[in-house]
């Protein structure tokens, strides 16, 4: 496989751990409700998968919604085309985990929108969760230039 593939991994294989890592916090909490630690972990750094989880449970109301029909088909579809060397799937994987990360995005802006009291309040992004989300974004972009850069590489070789 070219030297793409692995870049064009780091988007899906960053929004599995991140989606996997919310919902062990979000499980931990639910187990453990008095601990102010799990406390602060679910609501500072994976409070924009809180955000998410109320959009996307709008249209799949089903536990661990995120986790099973979003991130780990986009994760298995990006292992299943590094594994077994098909460009295709893990372009469409790199692809599609800068589109949930767009949406996890969006479910943040549209929160923080909803949260304003004056049309002069300017919101600055200081929150860890909107620095996650920022991170998720850019290992996705990273991963979708390198899909479609892995592409014109190959279109420009096979003149």
């Amino acid at each position: 496989m070219d030297r793409f593939a692995k870049l064009q991994f780091v988007g899906p294989a960053a929004l599995f751990a991140a989606v996997a890592m919310a919902e062990i916090a979000a499980w931990a909490l639910d187990t453990y409700p008095a601990s102010t630690t799990l406390w602060y972990v679910n609501l500072v750094w994976f409070g924009i998968f809180q955000r998410s989880h109320y959009v996307f449970n709008a249209a799949i109301d089903i536990a661990y919604g995120q986790l099973l029909f979003a991130a780990l088909p986009i994760f298995a579809l990006a292992c299943y085309g590094l594994f077994f060397r098909r460009r295709l799937m893990l372009a469409i994987a790199s692809n599609l985990s800068l589109v949930f990360a767009g949406f996890l995005l969006f479910s943040w802006w549209a929160n923080e929108a909803s949260a304003q009291q004056a049309s002069l309040t300017i919101v600055t992004p200081s929150q860890p969760d909107f620095y996650v989300c920022m991170a998720l974004l850019a290992f996705s972009l990273l991963s979708f230039a390198g899909s479609h850069l892995a592409y014109l590489q190959r279109l420009r070789t096979s003149r």
